[in-house]
């Protein structure tokens, strides 16, 4: 007790310094907490505004990267797909040309005369298709005026005759040119004429000569006589259109439409038979007379 009493006020200034140490000490936390509280009340908002377009940006971005990979898997989908269908069409196409030559095939086995199947490779479409060529010739053993045939369906249909022959090459002259002449009869009345392509309608040709008493109608069917030399009788020519007079007035003409589109024909078949040259000179110099 006596040092408490001795030393009182040393004790007592100790006791006050902590006290005041100690109150500081409190106020401080209390202030701090109180401005912390103040501060965050305020970055709060922007805090999660910040956090929320951070996210957005975040799965934005995200999205934009899968729609890329699905982009890029689009294009790879349709490229494949483009292949497959051209690789669909050429399986298609060469379906239908074996089917073609199929059919050829089995249609030239039926012809009484020896034949040469061969390909289109040229036309003059600019000039009525006046000549067209072949990929056969000589060493196919193709001649000058051999008759050359398509088919239409199972029938068979003149085209023209072969004009010029190299070796594996033909030239031919078809029969909408107005150079060749080819002996005609109407399937039905057997009224003749003389067909030769028609200047004045490119692709389709004229029947002159016909008698004028002669009763033509729309539909009736064209076929070849075997006069001449080159074409054997009966082979399909075309079809009428109509009829009217000639300049003349002692026959009529005949407007006839080719069974054969001469803007689809591929193949054609050359006939191997050689013409009777004495008749196809008579002929000639009967028509030029």
């Amino acid at each position: 007790m006596e040092f408490f009493t001795r030393h009182k006020a040393l004790i007592l200034f100790i006791v006050f310094t902590l006290f005041c140490f100690i109150s500081l000490s409190i106020q401080s936390s209390r202030a701090t907490n109180v401005v912390e509280g103040a501060g965050n009340m305020v970055i709060f908002p922007f805090q999660k505004l910040y956090h929320a377009i951070q996210t957005n940006i975040s799965l934005l971005w995200s999205g934009f990267s899968q729609l890329r990979n699905a982009q890029e898997e689009l294009e790879k989908t349709r490229a494949r797909l483009q292949y497959y269908e051209s690789i669909t069409e050429e399986v298609e196409e060469i379906k239908r040309e074996n089917q073609q030559l199929r059919n050829l095939l089995g249609l030239n086995e039926r012809l009484p005369y020896d034949s040469v199947l061969s390909t289109i490779i040229s036309k003059d479409p600019d000039n009525w298709f006046r000549t067209i060529i072949i990929n056969r010739g000589s060493s196919d053993g193709i001649k000058v005026n051999m008759p050359v045939v398509a088919f239409f369906g199972d029938e068979k249909a003149i085209i023209g005759k072969i004009i010029e022959v190299r070796g594996s090459i033909s030239r031919i002259l078809p029969i909408i040119s107005p150079d060749l002449k080819i002996g005609v009869v109407f399937q039905e009345s057997r009224y003749p004429g003389l067909l030769s392509g028609y200047s004045a309608i490119g692709k389709m040709c004229i029947v002159d000569y016909v008698d004028k008493t002669a009763t033509i109608k729309a539909g009736d069917i064209v076929i070849t006589s075997g006069q001449g030399g080159v074409f054997p009788q009966g082979l399909l020519v075309g079809v009428a259109i109509r009829s009217f007079p000639s300049e003349s007035g002692a026959f009529q003409r005949v407007l006839v439409k080719p069974y054969i589109n001469f803007d689809l024909i591929e193949n054609v078949i050359v006939i191997k038979k050689e013409p009777d040259l004495e008749i196809l000179k008579l002929t000639e110099e009967e028509i030029q007379q």
